[in-house]
């Protein structure tokens, strides 16, 4: 069964548009059996130079495109900026239903959010599996891949990985779905270790390889994650929908490699 999937990014670095071009040559190589049935923006034109070239992207493939200010509906509505942290102010229920009777126009079985940066409340993740990229392993550091990061230079870790989370209300703890990890220690990262090992707070080169080393390896993460729940959905009467799991999720650390190796030829 051919996985119908709205996409969601705000794009504001560059590896939104690198995740969709990705997504994009795989269904189009037969790679991914799946359809991007639209792509859902929490920005518009004019608010970022990268936003906008990841717009002009998503028309010159010709993928229905959903794109609500997030800003400026919250100026609007002269509402509160939300705190990390604490609870939702009320006008984010209210942008999300607003976004879920557009979304539900085009059917899709699951959405996937590739670098959006606000948190969905149940409005839509209680009527449609949304499937979060987040980048340390199931028994991570939450929070931005930033924060994770330093998390994890200031614990010394020996390896990070990446998830991908079913979305529920509780931020960054959702139902692992898949997950893959990959070393930060070896010849690459041990000299960097010793020199910048000591500093968790600042973006020295250490941050900068462990961010390379995971970045690197997210469109292979997310194409076999999303094929892997298309067949799963074509194996099995039980959807992604009535998965609630309190189970680990499937390691694809060996399938993206493969597929890492795969890229270099």
């Amino acid at each position: 069964m051919t996985l119908r999937i709205a996409w969601f990014a705000t794009a504001r670095g560059t590896s939104s548009r690198k995740l969709l071009h990705a997504a994009n040559d795989a269904i189009r190589d037969g790679r991914l059996d799946a359809e991007i049935v639209c792509v859902v923006c929490n920005r518009v034109r004019g608010q970022s130079a990268n936003t906008d070239l990841f717009l002009d992207d998503v028309e010159q493939a010709g993928i229905p495109l959903i794109s609500n200010s997030s800003l400026e509906w919250r100026r609007r509505v002269a509402g509160e900026i939300s705190v990390p942290g604490q609870e939702l102010a009320s006008w984010r229920r209210d942008y999300d239903r607003h976004l879920f009777e557009q979304i539900r126009e085009h059917s899709p079985d699951v959405a996937m959010l590739a670098g959006y940066m606000l948190v969905i409340t149940d409005v839509i993740c209680d009527h449609l599996p949304c499937l979060n990229l987040h980048p340390a392993l199931p028994d991570g550091p939450i929070g931005t891949w930033q924060q994770v990061i330093h998390e994890l230079i200031a614990q010394r870790a020996d390896r990070s990985g990446m998830v991908l989370q079913r979305v529920t209300t509780e931020l960054d703890r959702g139902p692992t779905v898949t997950w893959a990890e990959y070393p930060i220690r070896g010849p690459l990262f041990d000299p960097l270790w010793a020199e910048y090992g000591d500093d968790a707070e600042s973006e020295t080169p250490l941050f900068h390889a462990i961010r390379e080393a995971g970045a690197s390896r997210e469109p292979a993460f997310i194409l076999q994650s999303l094929q892997a729940i298309a067949a799963r959905s074509s194996a099995s009467s039980t959807s992604l929908a009535a998965s609630t799991g309190d189970e680990i999720g499937s390691d694809l650390t060996a399938e993206v490699e493969s597929e890492m190796k795969r890229l270099e030829i």
